[in-house]
């Protein structure tokens, strides 16, 4: 599989040899491959989502201050993921506009017959705003969010995204998870996904004869890659080899983590 692809080497080397044992950064809660592939897919569901569905409202009502915008809840339902804009128009928050997301895309804007929010969506929105209050800092401005129920507890995991600089700038690195109480009320932990604010170019120049890009990335903060690697992977349609460690290689595509002979 290797050889149909050309790896991108030299856009990712950071962090390498014995210059980082200093500044190694401290162990972060570990899934196992199944798992982490499960919420790379998951977080890849939720952003595409929570894109598609924020543009079509802002078709739609193009002052979401001034309608009270407060954020979002993504609630997955198999094929297709409703995205659940909240607002707060003096009387509390409350839902203000449905989006449903399919594989076709964004469906109609529609405004619930009942606003009123259940305890699970007050403490997924709760959470979210927890965690950002939370983040230890910023590549850039602009940090996305994703919010799911905690795989191994009640409680919840909220990833924070940093943002693409530009158009075909993949950003590698710079990504946060929390690991948030059931009430979305407390950060019980806060993992860095990265040691540095890396970015790839999403279409390298390859060499005469090459037809696909490979990227390569080391990565030191776990002993496999994570679940933002295949998000990334699913986003920008990319095979990512992973270095874990001397002679420890991995590839991440198509959602799927495999180790390297």
């Amino acid at each position: 599989m290797i050889r149909r692809f050309v790896l991108a080497l030299g856009l990712a080397l950071a962090l390498t040899g014995p210059a980082f044992a200093a500044d190694k950064p401290p162990p972060i809660r570990v899934f196992d491959i199944p798992t982490l592939e499960r919420l790379g897919g998951a977080i890849y569901r939720q952003d595409r989502a929570a894109w598609l569905a924020t543009d079509a409202l802002t078709a739609k009502v193009p002052d979401l201050n001034g309608a009270g915008f407060k954020g979002w809840i993504v609630e997955g339902q198999g094929d297709e993921e409703k995205v659940r804009f909240l607002r707060d128009t003096g009387s509390g928050l409350e839902a203000g506009y449905d989006v449903v997301v399919g594989r076709k895309g964004a469906g109609a804007v529609v405004q619930p017959a009942d606003r009123s929010l259940t305890a699970e969506e007050r403490a997924a929105f709760a959470a979210r705003q927890t965690a950002i209050k939370k983040l230890p800092g910023v590549c850039r401005q602009g940090y996305n969010s994703v919010v799911i129920r905690d795989v191994e507890g009640d409680g919840w995991l909220v990833w924070l995204l940093a943002p693409s600089p530009a158009r075909d700038v993949i950003p590698m690195g710079g990504h946060y998870r929390f690991s948030v109480s059931a009430d979305g009320q407390t950060v019980n932990r806060v993992d860095a996904l990265s040691a540095s604010c890396l970015t790839m170019n999403a279409k390298p120049d390859l060499p005469p004869g090459a037809k696909s890009p490979m990227l390569y990335v080391n990565h030191i903060v776990s002993p496999t890659p994570l679940e933002t690697h295949v998000f990334l992977g699913l986003m920008y349609r990319l095979p990512i080899v992973v270095g874990t460690g001397k002679d420890t290689l991995w590839i991440v595509e198509g959602g799927k983590i495999s180790r390297m002979k």
